[in-house]
């Protein structure tokens, strides 16, 4: 196995594995490959590691394990965390060392990866950007928030490979590098409960530009280019009017058509034509949980578009389907975020039945008109949802 990381890791003695989930486990595995006698330490609050066999079986390991697992950052010279690993307030000898596995990927291989973030749109726009390169006879591959870690790709990686990086806010906090080209879409209010604040959230999210330098391509989306600062980079800006009214996109709604020209104009800076790339276009297969038509049943279509987790979300999705909802369903966990927008949206809506789940369906309707109320039913799952649905269908 080449190891691309080299120049970072050799100088090191004792590295800590932050979080020992699927990236986590991923970062041990590369770095047992690279460096089989380096002393490597797992921090994890999950006690139950103790009896991983792999773990169990490594001399040259330190379980630290168990609600105070954070102790053990003081005890090494590099901390690779993995994403979700919600941190206190660290003493900057502590936060120096702090890397994480995007950081060290990217230091390796940014001159060829594209990285797309934002809050919504992003595992969409990347797989689009995906899908045409591969199409256009590049050699390209998909990583990251997508569900594959970075690391488990680097011996599929060659000089001529593009790399395309879904990256969410948790895997910018702790960067250091920016992508050679970075594709920001939007930035709405989301992971409340683990960012400090909105600013905090924004920050981690500017990351994939802050980094870069006049050689580098940034591409937004225009709606947040008052919200962009200090850019090193080439800006592209995207704005719905770079919609093609006679091309026929893949996906609803004119969100996913911006994210198409967002893509479009990616894969351009990886010297694909615009020709080439609309006729990749045709091709694609929207992602699951994104208006996804599961089937009929009652007469009734039912879509599944889960991956709604903030309002603009849910909004666009229904603006995709030209207001066409007869019956919503909304709720569960509670992100804290404000439900106001939403709730004035529905207030002109042409949906006959509404149903609420959970915390967060308690709380929307804590902010609801009379109007809207008017059309509320509350479920305490989903099975009492079809049955609400069987009553009004």
């Amino acid at each position: 196995m080449v190891n691309p990381f080299k120049n970072i890791l050799d100088k090191k003695t004792h590295v800590l594995i932050l979080g020992y989930g699927k990236e986590g486990g991923s970062s041990f595995a590369t770095l047992r490959a690279l460096y089989p006698n380096l002393n490597v330490g797992i921090a994890d609050g999950n006690i139950s590691l103790k009896d991983d066999i792999t773990l169990k079986n490594d001399v040259n390991i330190q379980l630290h394990l168990g609600d105070k697992y954070l102790l053990a950052l003081k005890d090494y010279d590099l901390i690779i965390k993995s994403p979700g690993v919600k941190l206190p307030n660290l003493d900057n000898s502590i936060l120096s060392k702090i890397t994480s596995q995007t950081d060290l990927f990217l230091a390796a291989f940014y001159g060829q990866t594209i990285g797309v973030t934002g809050t919504k749109g992003k595992s969409t726009t990347s797989s689009l950007i995906n899908h045409i390169l591969n199409k256009c006879g590049k050699k390209s591959i998909l990583i990251g928030n997508i569900g594959v870690p970075a690391f488990e790709m680097i011996n599929n990686i060659s000089s001529d490979t593009i790399v395309v990086y879904e990256l969410s806010a948790h895997q910018l906090e702790y960067v250091h590098k920016s992508p050679h080209i970075a594709v920001l879409l939007n930035i709405f209010p989301e992971h409340l409960d683990y960012f400090d604040d909105e600013v905090d959230y924004e920050n981690a999210k500017h990351n994939i530009y802050k980094f870069q330098n006049p050689n580098d391509k940034l591409i937004i989306g225009s709606q947040i280019m008052n919200n962009i600062t200090n850019i090193n980079a080439e800006l592209f800006c995207i704005d719905i009017s770079n919609i093609d009214s006679e091309l026929v996109y893949p996906l609803l709604g004119n969100h996913n058509k911006l994210n198409s020209e967002i893509a479009i104009s990616a894969v351009a800076n990886m010297g694909v034509n615009r020709t080439d790339a609309v006729l990749a276009l045709k091709s694609f297969e929207g992602l699951p949980h994104r208006l996804e038509v599961i089937g009929k049943y009652g007469g009734i279509t039912f879509i599944n578009d889960s991956i709604s987790t903030i309002p603009e979300s849910t909004i666009a999705a229904m603006e995709a389907m030209n207001g066409d909802v007869d019956i919503l369903i909304l709720g569960g966990y509670d992100r804290g975020l404000d439900y106001a927008k939403l709730c004035n949206y529905l207030e002109n809506s042409e949906v006959r039945v509404l149903i609420l789940l959970g915390d967060a369906g308690h709380r929307m309707k804590r902010v609801m008109s009379d109007k809207v109320l008017s059309k509320l039913s509350f479920a305490k799952d989903m099975a009492q949802v079809f049955e609400i649905i069987s009553k009004h269908g």
